[in-house]
């Protein structure tokens, strides 16, 4: 029978999976929309032209161009959202820090925006093979920057930050607003996440560790443990 820790990751995992996809789903409709009035507009100026108007060429090519624009951003989310499906399929796989956290920034992006907060990520020229739970550990991120982004306030600007250390590395999420402690439960899913992954977290706010979350994994994952409960 699962424990208090496993269904609470369970069901935290199958939240955060139908909020990343909900979320980018909304965004290629968004773009589909774009594209739809981008070709609307293209056929009344054809039509005009099939009438007998004059249409000037340069706003045809502006629109051709507006159009190769939200085809590349659309297939940026579907690829950044296939990478994220693919997250749930072992527990335990090779990735590139820098990627990850990358990756992270983009899934946050839309959620912080909604708020008009802009998340970015401060990366080191030196990256990491870190041997985790691509899933838990983006969930975990996102946890993170979900409690920066909620209070912030005058600065509204959020930074996902890594050092590489020996054999591990310090991750870390701030903002340059004071961040206010979370709720008990959205920090015990932060405290249940990183155990999973073998870490622990260093700082946290309201845990006498200043306004920030801090967290060290490690560069090989101590097991699968509950990842296999991952939505896949």
């Amino acid at each position: 029978m699962a424990n208090r820790r496993e269904t609470t990751l369970r069901d935290e995992g199958l939240a955060f999976f139908g909020r990343v996809v909900s979320g980018q789903s909304h965004e290629i409709v968004n773009v589909l929309n774009v594209i739809n009035e981008l070709a609307g507009l293209q056929l009344d100026l054809v039509r005009q032209a099939a009438g007998g108007g004059q249409v000037r060429l340069e706003r045809l090519h502006t629109i051709a161009e507006k159009i190769q624009q939200q085809v590349q951003r659309g297939e940026l989310i579907v690829r950044s959202v296939n990478r994220f499906a693919h997250s749930v399929d072992l527990p335990v796989a090779l990735l590139d820090l820098r990627e990850l956290v990358s990756s992270v920034v983009f899934l946050a992006g839309r959620t912080a925006r909604l708020n008009r907060v802009d998340v970015t990520a401060e990366l080191p020229v030196e990256t990491l093979a870190v041997e985790s739970n691509p899933f838990l550990l983006s969930q975990m991120l996102c946890a993170c920057v979900d409690v920066a982004v909620a209070t912030a306030t005058t600065e509204r600007r959020v930074t996902l930050s890594y050092r590489v250390l020996d054999r591990a590395a310090e991750l870390a999420v701030g903002s340059a607003d004071p961040v206010l402690a979370p709720a008990r439960e959205q920090l015990e899913v932060v405290h249940d996440l990183v155990e999973e992954l073998g870490g622990r977290v260093l700082a946290a706010p309201g845990q006498g560790g200043g306004d920030r979350f801090v967290v060290l994994v490690p560069q090989h994952h101590p097991g699968a443990g509950v990842g296999n409960a991952a939505p896949g």
